[in-house]
């Protein structure tokens, strides 16, 4: 995270992994790495179409996160008025999406990401790779209408305090590790480093191909690194 030390960064780093590893991984799953969260942006190329901020294309489960105050991407990138990779030199972009149409992979996971702005960590386990927030974050969905007659009422009210007591249930799992999105190791095809832009040195990238040909770019500095431990949990 832009705002924390390097010290910080990695106490951070090792609290989340006890933290995954407690509350997120299952049973014979290991943890490979996570992925701090990132004050930027998520853009994409959806149906030839660029987006920057990206905003879902697809249904996203609400989130509680207010929209960042952060300065906004280059009017150049924004408007797709860049050449090739040129949007990686944008500090503001931390992911980035490639896809034919909505409902891909790379663009359900920059869906995902958008709506989770500074609090989403990805993490990448023997079995999946995912979006990974706690569970606070995550909105809850509006309760359906049961109609207006007196057994609609009663229903509703029956759900309104089976809803509470939920919530005084859930409450301790507030802060619980929980998937926003993710998908099983099956629909990655590969992972690698992947140095984008024309600044020199270039912008670090960790490249995501799935298996549908959508592919997802995560910026971050150590992306060499990530993208070797991907084939010893294939």
């Amino acid at each position: 995270m832009a705002d924390l030390s390097p010290l910080d960064q990695q106490l951070l780093r090792e609290k989340w992994q006890a933290k995954l590893a407690e509350e997120w991984l299952g049973e014979g799953e290991s943890l490979v790495w996570v992925l701090l969260p990132e004050q930027g942006y998520a853009g994409s190329v959806v149906s030839g179409r660029t987006r920057l901020p990206h905003e879902p294309l697809s249904e996203v489960t609400p989130s509680t996160v207010d929209s960042p105050s952060w300065p906004l991407p280059s009017e150049l990138v924004s408007t797709g008025g860049y050449r090739d990779d040129e949007w990686a030199d944008d500090p503001s972009v931390v992911w980035w999406a490639f896809a034919a149409e909505p409902g891909l992979d790379a663009a359900r996971f920059a869906d995902h990401l958008a709506v989770m702005p500074g609090v989403a960590f990805v993490a990448l386990s023997s079995a999946r790779l995912a979006v990974v927030v706690e569970q606070d974050k995550i909105a809850e969905r509006p309760a359906e209408s049961e109609g207006k007659g007196w057994l609609g009422r009663a229903r509703s009210a029956a759900a309104q305090v089976q809803k509470a007591a939920e919530g005084l249930a859930s409450r301790k799992d507030a802060k619980a590790a929980v998937s926003h999105f993710e998908v099983p190791l099956s629909r990655i095809g590969a992972m690698s480093w992947a140095p984008l832009g024309r600044s020199i040195p270039r912008a670090p990238f960790l490249r995501v191909d799935f298996t549908d040909g959508s592919c997802l770019f995560i910026r971050n500095g150590g992306a060499e690194g990530y993208s070797v431990k991907f084939p010893t949990v294939r």
